[in-house]
């Protein structure tokens, strides 16, 4: 028989071993990270204009007869949440923000009347619309052993995210408006939007039902920019229509004074040939450096004559609205706008909820995230609550959609794990007594697919 020294020797040895494991299992894989606290009052947090916010959700007393409940214990799942809320998405990062607190707050309240014993936490965080950034906010909530996430907003920031799970990272996006096509991927990562592919059909829906048979496509030259940009040429051909030309610029620069040359050279020349300026169109695939780009365009009274489009980059950007020339231009251009829009029952509420703090009109990609908060809470609980695995969870999310209708509708997700295609909102500038302000006009039909016009304001608040 061993000594007593020998026998203490290997118990250290074998504490040590199961120690190193835990660590390991909690860095890379396994479930999300949970923590227990008492319950408390239920509360909703303010949601505010911080670069960098840990934001709890909501929590409720339990005043159930289950037995967990009944210990007076929460355990808490945290979700972490990569939000632009600085950079050239801000105004987007703030409305999604304000969205994903609302959903928390929510689905909390949902879990406290079944009595169970377990809540959400969303830990929100600023990407500064940055990939880079985006990586390394990412990977400082891995490090903390959160598992489930809701965005990032934009593509690039995304692929930074989606690079990491390729690596061997165990971990569940969502993201709610990330739709570049070179994204499609069978991975854990699932987008809510229909990809840019769809987006582009419908743009090319759109010029044809305006007259338009030739367009000038002016585009941030960047992954996002580049595929939209690819597919709007790619449907608009199609259709028989003619891409006279395609500007890329780079969103850093420090003016665009030449991208816009270019453009105002590129109607002349048409005109010059003949062209009808109700038959030529500019497509302005940007994000919110599109108000300086607007503000150089308005200098230019041929500009005026001509279609403008936009996309979901820019459709209800708040940069546009607080520039008063740029507002002033697309108003008078009818600046036209697409971005995934459908309407339920639920969707009103939420809406109006989310206008009421912010002071202003919500993307619907902050209603996306909304109900991406929800499926991600659905899926959690379906795959056994605070101790679902990543896997358990990325699998319980296409069965959660079966049956799942939020505030945009259904979710039906194609191969990849992104939305097949949804209705689209399309949405201008329009001037009111009370300043300049973004109106959807008409609507393009996802079963029809044709463009309709919206005559009554279909997300109306009291």
């Amino acid at each position: 028989m061993a000594s007593a020294k020998v026998w203490a020797s290997v118990i250290i040895v074998i504490l040590i071993i199961v120690g190193v494991a835990a660590y390991y299992y909690a860095a890379k894989g396994g479930g999300g990270a949970t923590t227990t606290t008492p319950a408390t009052t239920a509360t909703t947090p303010a949601a505010t204009s911080s670069p960098t916010t840990t934001a709890p959700a909501a929590t409720s007393t339990s005043t159930t007869t289950s037995a967990g409940a009944a210990t007076g214990k929460i355990t808490y799942v945290k979700i972490g949440a990569l939000l632009p809320l600085t950079g050239d998405l801000a105004s987007f990062g703030k409305a999604n923000k304000a969205a994903v607190l609302l959903a928390a707050h929510d689905f909390n309240e949902y879990l406290a009347k079944k009595g169970e014993n377990w809540r959400i936490k969303v830990i929100v965080v600023d990407t500064m619309t940055d990939p880079a950034t985006a990586r390394a906010r990412f990977d400082a909530l891995y490090s903390q052993g959160i598992r489930f996430f809701i965005g990032p907003m934009s593509s690039a920031e995304l692929s930074k995210i989606v690079s990491l799970i390729h690596q061997g990272y165990k971990a569940v996006v969502i993201s709610q408006s990330s739709t570049a096509p070179s994204l499609a991927l069978k991975d854990t990562v699932f987008r809510f939007p229909p990809p840019d592919e769809f987006q582009g059909k419908v743009l090319s829906v759109l010029y044809q039902h305006d007259g338009v048979k030739y367009i000038i496509i002016v585009y941030r030259n960047d992954d996002w920019g580049r595929g939209l940009s690819g597919y709007v040429k790619q449907y608009f051909t199609k259709a028989g229509g003619t891409v006279y030309d395609m500007i890329p610029y780079d969103p850093k620069a420090a003016n665009f004074d030449n991208i816009v040359e270019q453009a105002r050279t590129d109607v002349q020349q048409l005109i010059n040939k003949g062209v009808k300026p109700s038959e030529i169109g500019i497509e302005l695939i940007s994000f919110e450096e599109a108000a300086k780009i607007l503000e150089t365009a308005s200098n230019y009274d041929i500009l005026k004559k001509v279609h403008w489009y936009g996309s979901d980059g820019t459709a209800l950007s708040q940069a546009v609205l607080q520039s008063p020339i740029a507002a002033k231009f697309a108003a008078e251009v009818v600046w036209k706008n697409t971005i995934t829009f459908s309407i339920t029952n639920k969707t009103s509420k939420v809406f109006c909820t989310l206008k009421k703090e912010l002071g202003y009109t919500p993307d619907p990609y902050s209603l996306i995230a909304y109900d991406a908060v929800w499926v991600m809470g659905l899926a959690i609980e379906k795959a056994g609550g605070p101790k679902a695995s990543v896997d358990a969870v990325a699998s319980a999310i296409p069965q959660v959609l079966k049956t799942y209708e939020g505030v945009t509708g259904k979710i039906i997700l194609n191969q990849y794990g992104d939305r097949a295609g949804s209705d689209y909102g399309i949405f201008t500038i329009v001037k009111t007594p009370n300043g300049y302000q973004w109106k959807i006009i008409e609507l393009y039909k996802y079963l029809e697919n044709k463009i309709v016009e919206v005559k009554t304001n279909p997300l109306s608040c009291k």
